[in-house]
């Protein structure tokens, strides 16, 4: 019940950080242009983070979408804290969100695989 929970729970956050990156919302727009990143790879990362949550969403009957998704929003989540610790300089407190997708992201995965932590 609580794989289930994180599952939806990752993937409702994924889906919806996806969809504004996706429509450019001004305000991610702006916080984008702090990585100093060209504007197509903010669609592109949106459309990775929507197809993780979709993968995540089915990742709930079959656990091989939720590995794929957790490894894909592991690799997303390590690109965002970089980002926002290197190329935006910003405070440890900005990459918070990522880093607790990560761990989320992990957990999810090992849990799929059977990996005891």
């Amino acid at each position: 019940m609580i794989s289930i929970f994180m599952k939806v729970s990752l993937a409702a956050f994924m889906l919806a950080g996806g969809v504004i990156k996706v429509l450019h919302v001004p305000f991610q727009v702006e916080h984008w242009r702090h990585y100093d990143y060209p504007l197509w790879f903010l669609s592109v990362t949106g459309c990775l983070e929507i197809v993780g949550a979709l993968g995540m969403t089915a990742g709930i009957w079959n656990r091989y979408f939720a590995v794929g998704s957790g490894v894909l929003f592991c690799i997303l989540m390590i690109g965002a804290i970089h980002a926002h610790m290197f190329r935006a300089r910003q405070s440890l407190f900005m990459a918070v969100p990522a880093a607790f997708c990560f761990i989320c992201s992990i957990a999810i995965t090992m849990w799929e695989l059977k990996i005891n932590f």
